[in-house]
């Protein structure tokens, strides 16, 4: 079987045989370490900080290379080694960032760095699953970094050297861990000749809005001939259960070798679920033994400036030649602020009131009202009734304007004798 590891502008083809663990050859020639084959936990270790990302004293490789600019890190550190090779990892997200850029004698060149996970990992703390990766830019510089990976939720093996950067251990894009695989030396697509199946969704980065519901399509693939039932589940992290609800439909597809089978996964976010980009969403897929497990990022936003209106009584009873009165409420909603203007619309509710000559009159007081961001804000509704408006049924639509926002609502009066 030939792989094609792509480095620089040309494609170095390596063979890929059985090799014991700590003897793999270098996918890249400028590479004379031989590699330690391990896995992501196997690079962090299982000890988890108050954040939930992996400590320095639990990981696998410590200390790692002393410097990650280097062309020519060393293969062991403290007798350690510090080369690796690690099978079948898959993309956090569908993206990565071009960041920490360095001006260069050929050139301004930046680092390539993105998450990747291990789908089969067991463990209820997602960072322990995770592992920052970067393509670093002295090694463009030099001419001996490998091309950027693809977008893909394809399974790919990399190679490269276990680096700890203790700037990072409380940010989430580093997955609350200063390990890190810094340089990625060279990488490939996985290939395995056991049926197998995958999961891809679409889109790659889940939105959401407080208060509302967004659907995303989940798409379970066979890979390598497989054949099967495969059986779906969602979840968030617990922070947000409570607030943020998952469905998927349905919870059970099957599979054709060869093809695919899609469900629906559809997410409620409460008015109360709290903002942040980088929620992470849970997705699995089963069929018999075999798990695979897909990590999703979640954006729970707040949606635009708006207001609400809300009159105390939708109905009231008015006699000729007098008035009654309902309180309107204006309140601010997702920190709104600005003036909304009040206006009323009459007409009969039925056919003796369409008898009337004359409707009956309204007016706000005031007219106008100011919001600040999140508050409230009230205007009185006068209804009056003069000696020539027929006793029936009159519904009063009112219109709070603000820009290009609108809100409306309606009071029913009822005019007698």
């Amino acid at each position: 079987m030939v792989f094609s590891v792509l480095l620089g502008t040309y494609p170095i083809l390596v063979k890929s045989s059985a090799v014991a663990p700590g003897s793999l050859p270098s996918w890249n020639p400028v590479v004379s370490c031989t590699a330690l084959l391990t896995t992501i936990e196997g690079v962090i270790g299982n000890q988890a900080n108050a954040n939930g990302g992996a400590t320095y004293g639990g990981g696998g490789f410590i200390p790692g290379i002393p410097n990650k600019r280097s062309t020519s890190p060393p293969c062991s550190t403290n007798g350690n080694a510090t080369f690796v090779e690690i099978h079948g990892v898959q993309m956090l997200t569908l993206y990565y960032a071009v960041e920490d850029c360095a001006q260069y004698p050929n050139g301004n060149f930046c680092d390539t760095t993105f998450n990747v996970q291990d789908p089969k990992c067991a463990s209820s703390d997602l960072y322990m699953c995770r592992l920052h990766v970067e393509v670093d830019q002295a090694w463009k510089s030099a001419g001996i970094a490998p091309q950027n990976p693809p977008v893909t939720t394809q399974l790919f093996d990399i190679q490269g050297f276990v680096y700890w950067d203790s700037e990072h251990t409380n940010a989430d894009f580093h997955s609350f861990s200063g390990w890190e695989i810094h340089a990625v030396s060279a990488w490939r697509f996985s290939s395995s000749a056991t049926p197998d199946f995958g999961l891809t969704i679409d889109p790659s980065k889940l939105r959401v809005q407080q208060g509302s519901s967004s659907m995303a399509t989940l798409t379970v693939n066979s890979l390598d001939g497989f054949a099967g039932m495969v059986t779906l589940a969602a979840s968030v992290t617990s922070t947000i259960a409570n607030t943020t609800t998952l469905s998927l439909n349905p919870t059970t597809v099957s599979i054709t070798s060869g093809g695919s089978a899609t469900a629906i996964l559809t997410i409620q976010a409460s008015q109360s679920a709290p903002i942040y980009k980088y929620w992470t969403v849970i997705l699995k897929g089963t069929s018999g033994s075999g798990t695979h497990t897909l990590f999703v990022t979640l954006a729970i936003t707040m949606p635009p400036p708006d207001f609400s209106i809300s009159p105390n009584r939708t109905s009231m009873t008015v006699s000729i030649g007098s008035s009654g009165t309902s309180t309107i409420t204006l309140a601010s909603l997702y920190n709104f602020t600005g003036t909304v203007s009040l206006t009323a619309s009459v007409s009969p509710a039925d056919t003796t009131a369409s008898l009337s000559p004359v409707n009956p009159t309204v007016s706000f007081s005031p007219a106008i009202v100011s919001l600040s961001a999140n508050g409230t804000g009230m205007s009185t509704l006068s209804v009056s009734a003069s000696l020539l408006t027929t006793p029936g049924t009159y519904t009063v639509a009112i219109t709070a304007n603000s820009g290009t926002i609108s809100h409306s609502a309606t009071v029913t009066v009822t005019i007698t004798l």
